[in-house]
């Protein structure tokens, strides 16, 4: 049976569905002969809305789709080209699609298959996408279990199953969830377990947290954290004490408390004190931030550099990782094994070697320049040269 009356759902229309099933079971007590009974065949409608309000009459939540089945035994209908809204306080916050729906028992549960997208409403979109869900509307939750994905700006957490709690706004990621940050420079992070809040952004990722990040230049960098917290409205990612980042190709290792991302201007940064290893270099400070967009690392208080032939301490340090240049400033002491040679000054340049060395100089600053020198020998001419300076 076609019909082309426009279907919309209610309590009402499941009794009068009911009512017309009924009318040829009547028809056939009358007669004197029962013919074979055949299979009912289902109603195909135009179009179909569902919705539900609540107890004041603001809408709840509504579903329509341009074709529906509709089999009033099961009470079952299955349509096409799905789409719905959710609302809170009468007010449209999600959007619904999928490319196919099964409506049960008259929309006490809705499972929504092939591609599927809820997306929050908003200057900011949250969006949450899965090829299978199943929602509850009476309870106000959504099960996904099909490659469930949310993203928000640059920020995508993907997870075996989800489930998304409506009225607390939360989205649960169970099953190995994985946070990652597009762009040319990716970050990974692998979890035990993500809750998110698409209204306030709020992020809190349950650990071990092991992550990478490949870079162009060193191949891959490896970090570990034992959890993280963050917003996704800000951009934001905090990983929490203590945390460490491998550089196996450049032979470096952080080991820092706790280290914020912030990914909408490019920065890592940790107020606390650190160590960093490069090679043959050891370098630490209280606090230090990495700036992606001038290619810098500061120590902005307490530099403190050892190599195997000299150290240096100064108020604040940077490195500049694409030109390799270093600057030392402020109560800048060098002291280098050789003579036992310490010089000092306002501030002294440098450069980083393939080696991880820093050579430093002093081009235009006044410096202080002390040197030990061998006592005498006490015979024989004196034929030693002058020891080379660096400075």
């Amino acid at each position: 049976m076609i019909t082309t009356a426009r279907l919309h759902w209610s309590p009402v229309l499941a009794l009068s569905l009911a009512a017309l099933a009924s009318l040829p079971v009547l028809l056939v007590g009358c007669g004197t002969q029962v013919s074979k009974e055949e299979p009912a065949q289902p109603f195909v409608f135009r179009s179909l809305n569902l919705r539900q309000k609540d107890s004041s009459g603001l809408p709840l939540w509504e579903l329509t789709s341009p074709e529906v089945r509709y089999d009033l035994g099961r009470r079952v209908a299955q349509a096409r080209d799905l789409r719905g809204t959710i609302y809170a306080k009468g007010q449209a916050l999600y959007r619904i699609t999928a490319s196919s729906g099964t409506v049960i028992n008259d929309g006490e549960v809705v499972q929504l298959e092939g591609p599927t997208r809820l997306q929050r409403l908003g200057p900011k979109p949250f969006v949450v996408t899965s090829t299978r869900v199943r929602w509850y509307p009476k309870q106000e939750r959504m099960e996904l279990d099909r490659s469930p994905r949310a993203s928000q700006g640059e920020l995508l957490v993907s997870a075996r199953r989800a489930r998304f709690l409506i009225k607390q706004d939360k989205l649960e990621l169970r099953g190995l969830p994985l946070l990652e940050r597009s762009g040319a420079v990716g970050l990974r992070l692998a979890l035990s377990s993500a809750d998110w809040f698409p209204t306030t952004g709020q992020l809190i990722g349950q650990g071990p947290v092991r992550g990478e990040r490949r870079l162009a230049t060193s191949g891959v960098q490896t970090l570990s954290a034992p959890s993280l917290s963050g917003n996704s409205l800000l951009q934001l990612i905090d990983l929490q004490a203590p945390v460490q980042v491998l550089d196996p190709v450049r032979k470096g290792r952080l080991d820092a408390s706790h280290t914020r991302l912030d990914l909408a201007r490019e920065r890592i940064s940790s107020p606390h004190p650190f160590i960093a290893v490069l090679d043959q270099s050891r370098l630490s400070g209280t606090g230090f931030e990495a700036i992606g967009p001038t290619h810098t690392l500061v120590v902005p208080l307490n530099c403190r550099l050892i190599q195997p032939t000299d150290s240096l301490v100064a108020n604040r340090c940077s490195w500049n990782w694409q030109t390799n240049q270093i600057e030392a400033l402020g109560a800048v002491e060098l002291r280098r094994k050789a003579l036992a040679q310490v010089t000092r000054s306002k501030r002294l340049q440098g450069v980083l070697t393939k080696q991880g060395l820093a050579v430093f100089s002093s081009p235009g600053a006044r410096v202080e320049t002390r040197v030990t020198l061998p006592p005498r020998a006490p015979s024989g001419p004196d034929s030693r040269k002058p020891a080379p300076f660096a400075l």
